[in-house]
């Protein structure tokens, strides 16, 4: 008898907790389902989720740019509107939102993979939040005077030795050079590349030898440059998703001309080129001398942090005089030599702005960061 009361009061208090129990226990796990929904994103989340949104939409409804630099916007309306993401009033707690996602074709000219590469970017625009773009973050300190970034027609330029305007590029370094006025982003490379280069070694019939040609489209180096494009160890193909198509100037100039101004080197240009040089005029418009007033004044190796970078390089312009003298950059100043001539060169690559700003203070230490 005594077993069988004990066995009962067993399952009457199991009965009894289960009474009390089971609606804490649901009551706990609505609480915890109720959380989730009401949970609020972050905006830098939101901004994941607008590009992941942007993703499904191009592809599920055939909007994916095909040509090179071609480009394809998606208002955050749309992608709300049918479904593919959550408005900012419920996700964030916010209805006053507005945003966009940019898709652009980058690669095709140069790429075998099916054309090119496909690269996003973001732009989210609330009463106390925006998107914070890396073009943002360099023109937060545009200076008139000392080293930084100046203001000029064109857009900005990196002017004078220290300066932060390191970059770093998928696992190398670069230096910022400039931005235009459409915030795309001139890079070079910090450091020049391992080998030395002719810049064309053909024959040429006006001088009966193999002087090179001096027509950069036709050129020994563009052929080297392509062949260090498409080399992974060098850059790779998360970097080339986000190297865009640029006009860069390959014009004509008189070995006597020593003038910075950067519309003679641009007046002719070689259009939608994914990797290239510097110019004969960068390396003056980064000295902030006041005797730096020539490509050719040893001033303009004064207060540069083009001295470090270029110290003997080849550059995208050639001599108007004759068919096969290419500028170079030397120790600061210009110079010119046959295109079979050995040099060294740095390379240089452009970047959308409107890619999202990470970290960095742009030093040597401390370097842009971006995604």
């Amino acid at each position: 008898m005594g077993n069988a009361l004990k066995k009962l009061d067993k399952k009457f208090l199991i009965i009894v907790c289960s009474i009390f129990l089971i609606p804490i226990l649901l009551i706990i796990f609505l609480a915890i389902i109720q959380g989730c929904n009401n949970r609020k994103l972050t905006y830098e989340s939101y901004e994941k989720k607008m590009i992941s949104a942007a993703e499904k939409y191009i592809t599920s409804k055939n909007k994916i740019p095909t040509e090179e630099a071609e480009t394809f916007n998606i208002k955050l309306s749309k992608l709300v509107e049918i479904g593919y993401l959550k408005p900012t009033k419920k996700a964030l707690k916010d209805d006053s939102c507005q945003g966009e996602v940019t898709v652009r074709r980058n690669g095709s000219s140069i790429e075998t993979n099916d054309g090119g590469f496909l690269n996003y970017t973001v732009n989210l625009k609330c009463n106390n939040y925006s998107t914070t773009h890396l073009v943002d973050k360099l023109l937060e300190d545009v200076v008139t005077s000392e080293s930084g970034l100046y203001a000029t027609e064109s857009g900005y330029v990196f002017k004078g030795n220290k300066l932060n305007n390191y970059i770093s590029f998928y696992g190398h370094d670069y230096r910022i050079v400039s931005i235009d006025n459409d915030g795309i982003i001139k890079l070079v490379k910090s450091e020049p590349e391992s080998s030395s280069r002719v810049w064309d070694n053909k024959y040429n019939k006006d001088v009966n030898r193999a002087s090179g040609k001096s027509i950069y489209k036709d050129s020994t180096i563009l052929s080297y440059l392509i062949s260090d494009y498409q080399n992974s160890k060098i850059i790779n193909k998360k970097a080339k998703q986000h190297i865009v198509a640029y006009d860069v100037c390959v014009g004509k100039r008189s070995a006597s001309n020593y003038s910075i101004s950067k519309n003679i080197d641009c007046s002719s240009v070689l259009e939608k080129q994914v990797i290239s040089l510097l110019n004969v005029s960068d390396y003056a418009l980064a000295s902030i001398d006041s005797d730096c007033d020539s490509t050719n004044s040893k001033s303009c190796r004064n207060y540069n942090y083009m001295s470090n970078v270029a110290s003997s390089t080849w550059t995208l312009n050639s001599v108007v005089e004759n068919s096969y003298d290419v500028f170079m950059l030397i120790n600061g100043l210009q110079d010119y030599q046959d295109a079979s001539y050995y040099n060294e060169y740095n390379i240089v690559i452009y970047i959308d702005g409107n890619e999202l700003y990470t970290s960095g203070s742009g030093s040597l230490t401390n370097p842009y960061l971006y995604k």
